[in-house]
């Protein structure tokens, strides 16, 4: 992330910038104004060219500020002029804390260096912290339902061939299943092609440990891809939506930007229609994945403690916990406070290094990518072993169509080059693994008028995103609040379950979530009135919260209505002119009931740790986790792909994302997405076995 300081406004443009920073961040006994922090123009400069897409709306509002007072300026900017206030506020803000003097002063010390000591996960657990966790046991006492039939391994229907350019198998995607699907086809001996539209990302462009990490957090590197626009970025027409699906697309997908959260599913979770009436239940079970969960915590280098009361017993993950910290040490102590259900989190992160791959410093952006490159995302993970055996990786391929033959089988697709240029590889077998979007949009985009593999018309139905809010607590002890993981320290199954007593369907997985630096503690308090937010009390809200606030948040289990839909956009396209996906998606009343509840317990979960102020925030804009639009079952007519993962329709493709779950769960997806994407690979290797078949 290269920064240049570059000078952006006229004299008299910062004349008027620095008048009305000073009325936003005036001098106090102990903190100096904007414009008296010691190289103010340098930092200014600086969160300036962090921050291009502000300049001119900055530059525009300096003019007409020219001459005015700037104290009654600022307050109409405020009241009347929210964007340019913003732009304002941002620039200000961020250039006065990217200052090293000032963050001397407030305490603050980055996301930089600080690697855990070697004990720190276990002396974090001292005193007995885990014993009332321990005593409860677990929050379900209902009877695990039973394990599933597995139908004995079956021929192909159609044949691999090792025939010139036709690779064995194609693999649309190169994030958490792909990776995983490309890794195990080419250890097995399989020809593998991958194509994927983004590119290799370098740790030392990631933002967490720039001094311009908060500027830039939400804008060049926002989840949101909409706000981002990378080259490898398309579109999303979400008008008709509350929420907008964030994604990745590099190798590793989005296992780059996410928060590395690595949890499983339960055995409740597969069965919603046996056990409560509710959706449907998978055509699998927990056992039969279960062994895939254990291995694929050994592939992915995940980090954790087993002995969670709430799932059946096994190993421990490849590497030990990583430390909960102050913050996860506070939010236990209330959770243990009302006897409810916390546990160290694991994380696809490296507590140790492994090899040359380095271990986890704290650095607390995981959910902007790792600069110390020590998360487990699958470009470090399965890409490089896919590549060892052979694994062709092809970057910068934006797929536009799937294509198939006349014997109703994919033949491979047709993709656009990063010179605009229509190339086409064919292959065997189609593994598409563009996530819940990417996939119904490619299959939608594919095979005519109605889709591919779409003989159900549930391609693009059934949109599951997560909806997330969290609670913010307020604590007067200094938590060191900036420590990552980020990541989550602990998480709780307390409220995961169905409890019909509560006039709603499902739950939610809570989890501890970091709050960053000044800039993200400052966020918190935007909705305050002008003098409760700025002038003297910016300084006091910066006090009380930075370093001494953490979030719990909620992300609820939603169901899967068909009337939640991916469908393709009849005007925007990408800017290879292939259209883009339009989302439909609602927040019934359902959901918000359930949000509501969870919310008010984990109010009551921080003032049990000594909270002396709670925020509630609202982060349901964002869809984290883009599941259900190609679901898996055994009936042709209800879905999409069966147990396997193989089209009803076209049986040499398959589909290895979250797109295939019947159900959301309330727990992140990515160790699920990669699990079953081992599970429907080893069955595929086990069928093809490794004889070639000319075509």
């Amino acid at each position: 992330m290269a920064v240049t300081s570059v000078q952006t406004l006229s004299s008299e443009q910062r004349t008027a910038f620095w008048g009305l920073a000073d009325v936003l961040i005036p001098a106090t006994d102990s903190m100096p104004a904007a414009s008296e922090a010691g190289s103010a123009e340098k930092w200014l400069d600086r969160a300036l060219a962090a921050r291009p897409d502000l300049v001119a709306p900055l530059a525009a509002l300096l003019d007409e500020a020219a001459g005015r007072d700037p104290e009654a300026e600022a307050r109409r900017l405020h009241s009347e002029d929210p964007d340019g206030f913003s732009a304002l506020a941002q620039i200000a803000s961020g250039g006065y804390y990217m200052n090293l003097k000032i963050r001397k002063r407030i305490g603050y010390p980055g996301q930089g260096k600080r690697p855990p000591f070697s004990d720190e996960a276990e002396y974090d657990l001292r005193d007995g912290l885990l014993d009332p966790v321990f005593e409860r046991g677990p929050v379900n006492t209902a009877p695990a339902p039973a394990p599933d039939l597995v139908e004995p391994v079956a021929p192909l229907s159609f044949a691999l061939s090792g025939n010139g350019d036709m690779a064995d198998v194609l693999v649309i995607g190169a994030g958490a299943g792909g990776s995983v699907a490309a890794r195990h086809l080419a250890e097995a001996g399989f020809s593998v092609v991958c194509l994927e539209q983004g590119g290799w990302e370098n740790a030392g462009d990631f933002p967490g440990d720039k001094l311009e990490w908060e500027l830039v957090a939400d804008a060049q590197w926002s989840p949101n891809p909409n706000t981002r626009r990378h080259p490898a970025d398309y579109p999303l027409e979400c008008s008709g939506s509350p929420i907008t699906p964030v994604m990745y697309n590099a190798v590793g997908g989005s296992t780059i930007h996410f928060c590395a959260q690595w949890v499983r599913l339960r055995p409740q979770d597969y069965k919603l229609r046996t056990l409560h009436g509710i959706a449907d239940d998978w055509p699998i079970s927990y056992e039969e994945m279960k062994p895939y969960y254990e291995q694929i915590d050994q592939e992915m280098q995940i980090s954790g403690m087993a002995g969670d009361p709430n799932y059946p017993p096994g190993p421990a993950p490849l590497l030990p916990p990583l430390p909960i910290g102050p913050i996860g040490r506070k939010a236990a102590e209330g959770m243990n406070q009302l006897n409810w259900h916390w546990w160290p989190a694991a994380h696809a992160i490296r507590s140790e290094a492994v090899g040359s791959l380095a271990a986890c410093e704290r650095t607390g952006a995981c959910m902007w990518g790792c600069p110390k490159g020590a998360k487990s995302s699958t470009d470090t993970t399965m890409w490089p072993i896919a590549i060892q055996h052979g694994a062709k990786l092809v970057t910068g391929a934006r797929v536009r169509e799937i294509t198939t033959n006349g014997n109703g089988l994919a033949t491979g697709a047709i993709y656009i080059d990063r010179e605009g240029n229509e190339q086409r590889q064919e292959a065997s077998v189609v593994i598409v693994a563009g996530n819940g979007v990417g996939t119904a949009r490619l299959l939608l985009l594919s095979g005519g008028e109605d889709g591919l593999a779409n003989s159900s018309g549930l391609v693009g139905k059934r949109l599951m995103l997560h909806p997330y809010m969290s609670v913010l607590g307020i604590y007067e002890e200094n938590l060191e609040g900036w420590l990552g993981p980020w990541g989550t320290q602990l998480l709780s199954l307390e409220f995961a379950d169905h409890d019909e007593s509560r006039g709603f369907p499902l739950g939610a997985q809570w989890d501890v979530m970091p709050l960053g630096g000044p800039l993200f503690s400052l966020f918190r308090h935007d909705e305050l009135p002008f003098d409760e937010r700025w002038g003297p009390a910016v300084h006091d809200l910066t006090e009380s919260t930075l370093g001494h606030a953490f979030d719990w948040g909620v992300g609820i289990e939603d169901l899967p209505h068909e009337s939640n839909t991916v469908t393709i956009d009849p005007a925007l396209t990408d800017s290879d002119g292939i259209p883009a996906p339009k989302i439909r998606f609602t927040i019934d009343d359902e959901m918000r009931a359930n949000l509501d509840f969870q919310l008010a317990r984990a109010r009551e979960a921080h003032e049990a740790a000594g909270a002396v102020k709670t925020i509630v925030a609202d982060w349901s804009q964002w869809g984290w986790h883009l599941l259900g639009t190609t679901r898996m079952g055994d009936d042709p007519a209800t879905s999409v792909v069966d147990r396997w993962c193989a089209s009803h329709d076209v049986p040499n493709l398959y589909i290895l994302d979250g797109a295939v779950f019947p159900t959301s769960g309330p727990m992140a997806p990515t160790s699920t997405i990669c699990a079953n994407s081992l599970r429907c690979t080893e069955r595929l290797i086990a069928r093809a076995g490794l004889q070639r078949i000319p075509a």
